[in-house]
């Protein structure tokens, strides 16, 4: 059993988007830099009209990502890899006048001790280069932000609010199974993560039973928007010719505690896309204003699988 749910909240009142409104699909169906890996999440350089995309090889237990740099239709453009980073479930992009953006992962990929599963240990953030590779324990340029929150147990996950240079991490807590805690960005640059830190929100993520989800709809990525926090979750067919399964977009108020939620929106975007899997999402902050980005991986090849990325926006706002 978890212990009661502390919280706090202080976020000023915003509009959100909304989840059956209008929207669009930038990217269908691009072959990101390396075709046997699978996108795992995305981010904007809304400066320079960029797209990053983090992949990472199927099965693997070692960390090892590839970031892809595209054009705002997906058109890939450059490309980083890294090694003992993270499954790559999140990310964040800080713009950067010289046009190589910082960009923000979980790291420290590692087993805790020999009878677990490898998972990340802390945040991190790196500057993104062109045919750079970095490692994460051997090499030059990786900032550590190691999360000194009382409430954390593992697992971390980085998003940045492009309008409001907010940085939400997500969670294992000690009180629920999992939390969000949302943060000024420069607070954590000026002084890192721990108990002085100041919270802006602090929060339990609803379990899949309090959102009425199914345990095979699976956490794919979660971005925020002002006082929202916007959540993907779903997962792949069996088969890629088999059709695609549910997958729902969850809007959640950082002013809110424990398992409450504002929306659940099943979501029918993709879905002739073979072997359709919800992964990432992002705002855009796009020169038409506002967009909830929403990506999925799909296969254009099995034996061995050769994947491709799409994504979706949404655009409404309301409130």
């Amino acid at each position: 059993m978890f212990a009661a749910d502390p919280a706090q909240a202080d976020v000023d009142p915003s509009q959100h988007f909304v989840l059956d409104g209008a929207g669009g699909d930038p990217v269908v169906r691009k072959t990101l830099h390396q075709p046997y890996w699978a996108m795992q999440s995305f981010a904007f350089d809304h400066v320079h009209g960029h797209i990053y995309f983090v992949q990472t090889k199927p099965g693997s237990t070692n960390g090892d990502l590839w970031v892809s740099r595209t054009d705002l239709s997906g058109n890939v453009l450059g490309s980083m890899a890294l090694h003992s980073f993270d499954h790559g479930s999140s990310m964040g992009i800080q713009p950067d006048a010289s046009g190589s953006p910082y960009v923000w992962l979980a790291g420290d990929w590692r087993k805790p001790d020999p009878d677990t599963a490898p998972n990340s240990h802390t945040i991190c953030r790196i500057k993104y280069k062109d045919g750079g590779l970095i490692d994460y324990h051997t090499s030059p340029g990786v900032s550590e932000f190691n999360i000194g929150l009382s409430d954390f147990v593992d697992c971390p996950r980085p998003s940045i609010d492009p309008y409001t240079n907010r940085l939400l991490v997500r969670y294992m807590g000690t009180t629920s199974p999992w939390r969000l805690a949302l943060f000024n960005l420069s607070d954590v640059l000026a002084g890192g993560i721990h108990g002085d830190t100041p919270v802006l929100a602090k929060r339990a993520l609803p379990t899949n039973a309090q959102l009425g989800l199914a345990e095979s709809d699976h956490f794919q990525g979660l971005t925020s928007y002002g006082q929202y926090v916007y959540l993907s979750y779903g997962g792949p067919p069996a088969k890629p010719s088999d059709p695609a399964k549910p997958s729902y977009l969850v809007r959640l108020d950082m002013n809110q505690t424990g398992g409450q939620y504002n929306e659940k929106f099943p979501t029918g975007a993709g879905n002739s896309l073979p072997g359709r899997e919800p992964q990432g999402m992002a705002i855009w902050r796009s020169s038409a204003g506002p967009r909830l980005a929403f990506g999925f991986s799909s296969k254009i090849a099995v034996s061995p699988d050769e994947f491709q990325a799409t994504v979706f926006y949404k655009s409404d706002l309301a409130g």
